[in-house]
């Protein structure tokens, strides 16, 4: 831990408990290191039950695959039988496709609606396989104690973000986010997500549960549990691909 901390030069920042961030240097650097984190497979493929929970609704569950290389995604559902073969690809944040078996089509998701709820759950594409955070966002430190940093996140200018602010708890033993609250231009809080349960296989750690919750919608949510999930398998590029997502 001594060692992280000299990397991140956070004993540098002077910094209050309880106050507004003081040393925006200190924040980004604890989000470049939580990136590091969050990016260490260079493969990843993870199978999670998705469970929707709304009022006065039977909780409605999901089996969701993802495959993951660099940035690319490709992710597909297996279940129930009404979402079996849908898939979505995710070549960059500005490239995604889905295919929809009913149709038959591979579609691309205009750059407009990728801020919408997916497939009906409370987190967007962005939401789900979103890792890298330091490119539109510069972070402060709000708070911080032994064992968490408080970040508050804000689009650095000229950049298209799906939030005006971002709060990320990030505990400080894996350098991780435990909770990310989301926010509007308004200050108004759209969306909160919690991650627990971490482990870890060689120096890759994913939650065991997510869990986003709709703030605009009471009782709104959605959860994913990890079932299943491999660091660094033998990955072809070719997996990436639109004619692959037809398939």
């Amino acid at each position: 831990m001594r060692g992280l901390m000299g990397v991140l030069g956070v004993g540098l920042a002077v910094v209050t408990t309880s106050g507004a961030a003081r040393a925006d240097a200190a924040g980004d650097k604890v989000l470049a290191a939580v990136e590091v984190s969050l990016n260490k497979a260079k493969t990843l493929s993870i199978e999670h039950e998705v469970v929707l929970g709304a009022p006065g609704k039977p909780e409605r569950k999901m089996t969701l695959e993802s495959r993951t290389k660099a940035a690319k995604v490709l992710a597909a559902f297996s279940a129930p039988a009404d979402m079996k073969g849908t898939k979505i690809l995710v070549l960059s944040p500005d490239e995604t496709y889905v295919y929809l078996p009913a149709f038959g089509k591979v579609r691309r998701i205009a750059s407009h609606t990728q801020d919408q709820g997916f497939m009906g759950l409370t987190y967007t594409v962005d939401d789900l396989y979103g890792t890298r955070y330091a490119a539109q966002y510069t972070a402060a430190i709000s708070a911080e104690t032994s064992k968490e940093w408080a970040l508050t996140l804000t689009p650095k200018p000229g950049q298209t973000v799906d939030y005006a602010r971002i709060k990320m708890t990030v505990v400080k033993d894996r350098v991780v986010p435990t909770e990310l609250q989301y926010f509007d231009a308004t200050g108004k809080k759209l969306k909160t997500e919690t991650r627990t349960n971490y482990t870890c296989q060689l120096d890759a750690c994913t939650p065991g549960e997510r869990k986003m919750v709709d703030d605009t919608k009471a009782g709104v949510w959605t959860k994913l549990v990890r079932k299943k999930w491999k660091v660094n398998e033998p990955t072809p590029d070719d997996l990436f691909t639109k004619a692959n997502l037809a398939e």
